[in-house]
């Protein structure tokens, strides 16, 4: 019986300096990773509206299930247009996208910052041969398609990763459909 208690009390002694550690880790770590995750988004944002110097949160927390963030971009205090922080449901998890509209409603560009999809496949969708087709698409809307785009709103999916293709292109269009009816007309404002 001793010697269970001594065998728990230095496992307990062990697990504790481990926790501890880890703990120490973690906090030391937290505000280095929290900075390098603000500058991707910075750079993010900056790459899906090129012409926008500066940027705005102007709803954080939109009445929509996908929409994390809305972002206003601006140049020399002209609105310019807005990148919306979508997260649709992929194949593996959440896929966070940030989509840049300008003011007319062009579709600038996509960002994707964060994803769980599956290496080969799904993760694909972060790579330029997929994320490049939505670049200066002036659309209300993308349809994804398994064959060559005939049309200015088609987008060709990714060959074995049509749930996660199909997730991008919603997120896209949440962003699009949240511009229409929520930034449409804001112009210089």
């Amino acid at each position: 019986m001793a010697k269970i208690l001594k065998l728990g009390a230095v496992l307990f002694i062990i697990t504790t300096v481990t926790g501890l550690i880890l703990g120490g880790v973690y906090t030391m770590t937290l505000e280095p990773i929290s900075a390098a995750k603000q500058k991707e988004k910075m750079a993010a944002l900056a790459e899906t509206l090129p012409k926008a110097s500066d940027f705005q949160v102007v709803d954080s927390q939109p009445n929509n299930s996908i929409i994390k963030e809305v972002n206003k971009g601006s140049a020399n205090g002209d609105t310019v247009g807005y990148n919306i922080t979508v997260t649709p449901k992929g194949y593996g998890g959440l896929i966070e996208i940030v989509v840049g509209i300008d003011n007319k409603g062009k579709l600038i560009g996509i960002k994707i910052l964060s994803h769980t999809e599956t290496p080969g496949l799904g993760a694909k969708a972060a790579e330029p041969a997929f994320s490049d087709q939505f670049e200066q698409k002036n659309v209300d809307s993308v349809v994804i398609t398994k064959t060559k785009p005939a049309a200015e709103n088609e987008v060709q999916a990714i060959s074995g990763a049509t749930i996660t293709s199909r997730a991008v292109a919603d997120g896209v269009n949440t962003a699009l459909e949240y511009w229409a009816k929520n930034l449409k007309g804001e112009g210089n404002k």
